[in-house]
């Protein structure tokens, strides 16, 4: 099967290219440079369709982080989707975020929630991982952080529940729903969802230090990140994750790991993953 991976160049895109060349797969793409079997093509600029003959498989995975760019990227995704569905493509599947809703806290969670129904009303598929932990992308930035700081501070209790998954579990999750030709929506996070105190405290440890902690105010916590933020200063978290942790969408959901991966049900565990 021949499969185009969007957003080659980045953490996840590139995990999944890779993978799925592993495992059997003939794998090209896109990047915003050129190089590696994949295309040079940018959400939001002109391309060359072309690019998806003889295509089986598109996975969505590019998106342009830039603030005020959600037009480019509902646009640009909505031009590649249409593009590949005119060139035949048969499965088009669209890589989310347990993050995305309307109502995000994160101009990335209301952009990916603002692309989902394109690729569910047409029947084709949307994948929402929690926060992928792995040597690259949001979580390797999280993880230097919280380890370059020496009491991290916590929003009230820190019991919010944390949308967590490993890569080798995200990978072989969507090559299961990618061999099997499923579709509609898969929430992909490990359940029961650690607390974030729960997820610092493992991160912490497993870079080999002691978790302490400063109990903050919500308030406070949205007034400190946001300094920090405007002064360009290293800080575990920013203000839109701050709100964000006060309510979870995911904690809304259920997952779709465990009947897609049933064979090693109940052996997942935020450790495990961390032991990179």
């Amino acid at each position: 099967m021949k499969i185009f991976v969007t957003g080659m160049g980045g953490f996840v895109g590139g995990a999944i290219a890779e993978y799925l060349r592993v495992h059997g797969h003939n794998v090209c793409g896109s990047a915003r440079r050129a190089a590696g079997g994949a295309y040079r093509m940018e959400l939001g600029e002109p391309f060359d369709a072309a690019n998806f003959d003889g295509i089986g498989v598109v996975i969505h995975c590019a998106h342009d982080f830039t603030t005020g760019a959600t037009a480019r990227n509902i646009e640009g995704t909505q031009a590649w989707f249409d593009a590949a569905g005119s060139r035949g493509v048969h499965q088009q599947i669209f890589v989310s975020s347990c993050s995305a809703t309307e109502k995000a806290e994160s101009e990335y969670g209301r952009a990916k929630s603002a692309i989902e129904p394109l690729f569910l009303r047409t029947g084709h598929c949307v994948v929402r991982p929690g926060l992928v932990i792995g040597h690259g992308g949001l979580f390797q930035r999280q993880r230097a952080a919280l380890l370059r700081t020496p009491i991290v501070p916590m929003i009230g209790a820190g019991q919010q529940p944390t949308a967590v998954i490993g890569l080798t579990e995200f990978l072989a999750a969507l090559t299961v729903i990618i061999e099997r030709d499923l579709r509609g929506a898969f929430n992909l996070f490990y359940e029961p969802q650690p607390t974030y105190r729960q997820f610092v405290t493992a991160v912490k440890r497993a870079g080999g230090q002691r978790p302490r902690f400063l109990p903050v105010p919500y308030q406070a916590a949205l007034t400190v990140t946001a300094a920090f933020q405007k002064l360009r200063l290293p800080f575990p978290v920013k203000p839109g994750q701050v709100a964000a942790l006060a309510g979870s969408a995911s904690s809304e959901r259920t997952s779709d790991l465990y009947r897609l991966l049933d064979a090693r049900y109940g052996s997942f565990a935020l450790e495990d993953a961390l032991k990179m």
